[in-house]
């Protein structure tokens, strides 16, 4: 009866060993597969990340003047690579991340749009010889369905714009 219990535990252990072996190389290999690549790290150029996939609104190359109003002032700035969910603003003084204001939009022949926003990035701490732009990535937040609207129909005229223009060169 003993030795029917040591065979018992030694089979269950090995089972049990099995297992996890068999478990871990399912999970390295899924890990790797879901992971982006990470062998060359010294250099990250754009081609070797995509920001995009992250995005859930396709950015455009629109670029429109606006004005942050943050305390006691009032910036002047520019937007570019705006979407439905958010843009690049061109400053000097970007602001700190999870700061939350009111930016209104300076949109071609409509009045201005003010929507509310919140700093997701900041490129602040990078050397300017090391930026193109001085500025912050925001996300748009909190903004009525009618202003949702307003941004996005602005977005479709400023691409059929493009659209045109680019016609009219060919």
């Amino acid at each position: 009866m003993e030795s029917k219990l040591v065979v018992n535990t030694i089979v269950f252990g090995g089972a049990l060993f099995a297992g996890m072996i068999l478990f871990w190389f399912i999970f390295v290999h899924f890990k790797k597969r879901l992971a982006p690549d990470k062998s060359n790290l010294g250099f990250l150029s754009p081609d070797k990340i995509s920001w995009e996939e992250k995005r859930a609104h396709p950015r455009s190359a629109i670029s429109w003047q606006a004005s942050i109003d943050v305390a006691d002032r009032t910036d002047e700035v520019q937007l570019k690579d705006i979407s439905l969910g958010g843009a690049f603003v061109v400053c000097r003084e970007p602001l700190t991340l999870n700061d939350k204001f009111k930016i209104s939009l300076n949109l071609p022949n409509q009045d201005p749009l003010q929507l509310s926003a919140e700093v997701v990035w900041s490129n602040a701490n990078v050397p300017l010889d090391k930026v193109v732009n001085r500025g912050m990535g925001i996300r748009f937040i909190m903004n009525t369905e009618k202003e949702r609207r307003c941004l996005q129909d602005a977005i479709a005229a400023a691409f059929e714009k493009s659209d045109d223009s680019a016609e009219r060169m060919r």
